[in-house]
């Protein structure tokens, strides 16, 4: 890193310290009027209320919908013009800018504010004080740009090359469809700085950005900011980023939902469990009944019963089947076993009690005790003992 772009950063760090952005709002309404600063604080969530719409103020004060926007407007010119007040719409300018700055001059308004709030402490108020400073106060070199088929709302500097952020987003996804699942941040980033787009454009990627000398870490935040933009992917509740369509990244379906919750917990769990962990993650407004829930674990065969009513992923290496079956293909891949090796195998697939196993084992004419105390797996039950063992010692082998 450059000594330039270590200064820079210091004196970000030591401005956003001392930055507050309700402090400079209550700065600047106090040069209006009583009505002008009420009716911009309403407006535009500097109250203690939430924001108010146009028709909601004008019954407050018995006036009409456009005789509020015109106090609105003109309020907003007025502040805009104070001169003696340019200095401290300056820094808070400047703070903000050096902020976009790190991340390439470009960011989805979200993530703007989640960044910058984090230096601020979250001080109550702030989150509204700031859009209300970028959007109607600062000069043009910072801008909103409103969300549209590819993007979602975004903040840039207005030097940004968004060329090169379309060119960087559309191959970052494109990353990401031939990948075909979500794939962790780390990982798509490597992947993308090994392409053969970023090594032929490089040197034109770094110069979109502010950075004089971009270290690894600086990149990999230009880069995240840049993928956050895109309406065409998002993250999931692994921190892992698919395409939106994808019922693993943005779950519509009950079935996409089970599965997500499932994979999360990382364990087995009841159809019941199932349905209130889905109702607790709100992925939407939809309330997840358990029958719905319990009709969709047993028609999918990824899902796997272990239990009474308990359910895990086959991906996990669960297979279907009750317990005599799990015990049948447990002797039949792995030869004869003990009764304590058995039962050890069948509870680490399937939730049942030790008694529940050895029953298998009693009541299974598919399984036979060898002579030394094992049991041992046989197609035939209508072989002699003598047979039986030397099967199960041939298997063995």
């Amino acid at each position: 890193m450059s000594i330039l772009d270590q200064v820079r950063k210091t004196q970000f760090q030591d401005n956003m310290s001392g930055f507050n952005p309700m402090e400079t709002i209550n700065v600047l309404l106090s040069r209006l009027t009583d009505k002008e600063r009420d009716v911009v604080k309403r407006r535009f969530g500097l109250h203690p209320d939430s924001r108010q719409t146009l028709e909601e103020i004008g019954k407050h004060y018995g006036i009409t919908r456009e005789r509020v926007r015109q106090i609105e407007n003109l309020s907003v010119k007025k502040l805009k013009e104070l001169q003696e007040l340019k200095d401290e719409i300056m820094t808070a300018e400047r703070v903000t800018a050096q902020l976009l700055e790190q991340y390439g001059g470009v960011m989805e308004e979200e993530f703007f504010l989640e960044n910058i709030l984090n230096f601020l402490d979250t001080r109550e108020g702030s989150e509204n004080a700031l859009l209300f400073l970028a959007d109607h106060i600062f000069s043009d070199n910072i801008n909103k740009v409103k969300q549209d088929r590819d993007f979602n709302h975004l903040w840039r500097i207005g030097s940004v090359n968004t060329d090169t952020l379309k060119e960087v987003v559309a191959e970052m996804v494109a990353l990401i469809e031939n990948h075909g699942q979500p794939i962790k941040l780390k990982d798509l980033l490597e992947n993308f700085k090994n392409s053969e787009y970023y090594l032929k454009n490089k040197e034109k990627f770094l110069s979109a950005t502010t950075f004089l000398e971009a270290t690894e870490n600086d990149i990999d935040k230009v880069l995240e900011s840049y993928l956050r933009v895109s309406r065409k992917v998002k993250s999931n509740l692994f921190d892992e980023w698919g395409l939106i369509t994808w019922g693993t990244v943005q779950p519509k379906k009950i079935n996409d939902k089970i599965y997500i919750v499932l994979k999360k917990s990382g364990k087995p769990l009841h159809f019941v469990d199932i349905s209130k962990a889905i109702n607790e993650t709100r992925f939407d407004e939809k309330i997840a009944y358990p029958p719905t829930v319990h009709n969709e674990l047993i028609l999918d065969d990824k899902y796997v019963l272990v239990g009474r009513g308990i359910y895990a992923l086959k991906e996990w290496g669960y297979e279907p089947g009750n317990v005599a079956n799990v015990v049948e293909q447990y002797l039949k891949a792995s030869g004869p076993k003990s009764k304590n090796e058995i039962i050890d195998h069948v509870l680490s697939k399937r939730d049942v009690k030790k008694s529940t196993v050895y029953l298998s084992l009693m009541n299974n004419d598919k399984i036979q005790k060898t002579e030394n105390g094992k049991y041992a797996f046989v197609e035939n039950s209508d072989k002699t003992d003598d047979e039986l063992i030397d099967d199960s010692v041939k298997t063995a082998v």
